[in-house]
């Protein structure tokens, strides 16, 4: 199950990994995509389903850790409530924006918006690790986030095509997603949120390189199930993700997609997403202070 629509970062990503799963476990692995409802109705769906290993869920910051900084009462139930199982994969966010802006680099797409928030349409995915990305880039240059013409949508894949129709004026996303939109032309990423540059993107600078250093951020992906997902079915899917992670076609195909292997086993993983549900809490009441 990914929580967001097909086309997106998201699922690029995961279409990826079940091929690979797919080869491993030696059964067909699919993917279903249940976007909408600030990712709450995909969460819960896992969590209801039989914990058979038949049913999981691409874990990802959009999945759990984030979900501290919605305003529900129940967030941090949906942030346990299920068996975590490895990382597999990570990759940074580009800053997209489309062919029709008048401006050519981040700075001068900083300073457009500056004049006048209100003008500069961003794409919006309630929820997600690109829009806490998106606001956290916008307060960080001294844009009022609440200030910027948010366009709502459900997922990266339906505001790619808004932007490429010239609709909005910028999308905040997984690198891996906008690669084959960049290459045609139809879109221009400006930046990179990472420490370097990404072989499949050569030609985007880092935030650092244009001129904003000191702002990185890169998403991570996983895998969990229901609670209560029976030992051996973690165990198997641990073997095959730290198996992944040194396999070089594995590798291969991410690298294609500006992503890279990024394993921890399901310990590791539930102690990373647990130390960030924590950072984003903070964040997020910092943010009420304010």
């Amino acid at each position: 199950v990914v929580v967001f629509s097909p086309g997106g970062g998201s699922d690029t990503f995961a279409r990826i990994v079940v091929k690979w799963l797919s080869k491993e476990l030696g059964v067909p692995v699919n993917v279903i995509n249940k976007p909408g409802g600030n990712q709450i109705p995909a969460i819960n769906y896992v969590a209801k389903a039989s914990p058979d290993g038949y049913t999981l869920m691409q874990e990802q910051q959009a999945a759990s850790a984030l979900k501290v900084m919605l305003d529900i009462p129940n967030a941090d139930e949906l942030i346990r409530n299920r068996t975590f199982g490895p990382m597999i994969g990570g990759g940074a966010n580009a800053l997209v924006v489309n062919n029709k802006v008048p401006f050519k680099t981040l700075g001068e797409m900083v300073n457009f918006a500056k004049k006048d928030p209100s003008k500069f349409t961003a794409a919006r995915t309630g929820g997600s690790f690109s829009h806490m990305i998106n606001t956290q880039f916008f307060e960080f240059v001294g844009i009022p986030s609440d200030k910027v013409r948010w366009v709502d949508y459900k997922g990266t894949g339906p505001s790619k095509v808004a932007l490429a129709g010239n609709h909005i004026m910028f999308v905040g996303t997984g690198a891996n997603s906008i690669v084959t939109m960049h290459r045609s032309g139809d879109v221009k990423a400006l930046a990179v949120t990472g420490p370097r540059r990404l072989s499949s993107l050569p030609k985007v600078p880092t935030m650092e390189e244009s001129g904003f250093p000191g702002f990185e951020m890169q998403g991570w992906y996983g895998i969990s199930g229901p609670p209560g997902l029976p030992k051996e079915v973690v165990q198997r899917l641990d073997e095959v993700a730290k198996k992944l992670s040194k396999d070089k076609g594995f590798i291969n195909d991410l690298d294609k997609l500006a992503a890279f292997p990024f394993y921890k086993s399901p310990a590791d993983a539930k102690k990373l997403v647990l130390e960030e549900t924590e950072f984003y809490r903070k964040m997020a009441q910092a943010k009420k202070k304010n």
